[in-house]
């Protein structure tokens, strides 16, 4: 992706698409949160996708262009496929067609969900850009919400992760219960 959130498209020079495509794959230990895992910098997810469970699958080959058009045919944001944010979960649903939300948020978090979708807990904004994210500041001014950026491991970090236990809110990484949770529920509830 670019900093404008564009996937490259054919016939772009190799000059192109070195420095303005690839990331870096010596990425410092400041671009990870603390867990070593979760990305944190942008232009990291690729680097996110080859270490996630949907790359190694050992079912299905999966790239980039599994989830977006790399064409930008697509008036999905993100150059995505099929949209993310619709009742059907429309493009995760596309592979994994024998899903009951329901009984899938039961089994996770103890509740049922029919309105969420997938991408609310596993599609954590971890990453930021330069310009930074949207806040959701608490009473305490502290911001719960910092990042900007979709990681692309799809795993649903847990509040006991390092990153995030015992880290005070507002510096620790971003997870669900923060992000898709915190949303309508309060936090400090969580």
């Amino acid at each position: 992706m670019s900093k404008e959130n564009r996937m490259l498209v054919p016939g772009i020079s190799r000059n192109e698409y070195l420095t303005t495509y690839t990331i870096r794959e010596d990425a410092p230990k400041g671009s990870f949160w603390g867990d070593g895992v979760h990305s944190k910098a942008h232009h990291q997810q690729g680097t996110d996708f080859i270490r996630s469970k949907k790359y190694v699958n050992g079912t299905q080959l999966l790239s980039c262009d599994s989830c977006h058009d790399p064409h930008g045919r697509s008036d999905v944001k993100h150059q995505l496929r099929l949209p993310v944010r619709d009742p059907g979960n429309s493009l995760c649903a596309s592979c994994h067609t024998n899903v009951a939300i329901k009984a899938h948020t039961a089994k996770a978090v103890g509740v049922e969900h029919e309105q969420i979708n997938c991408v609310d807990c596993h599609a954590t904004k971890t990453m930021q850009t330069g310009a930074g994210g949207k806040g959701l500041a608490k009473k305490d001014g502290k911001n719960y919400w910092v990042n900007d950026i979709t990681g692309h491991l799809f795993d649903v970090p847990r509040k006991t992760n390092q990153a995030v236990k015992g880290v005070e809110p507002g510096k620790a990484m971003p997870i669900p219960y923060i992000n898709a949770c915190g949303t309508c529920h309060d936090v400090d509830d969580l």
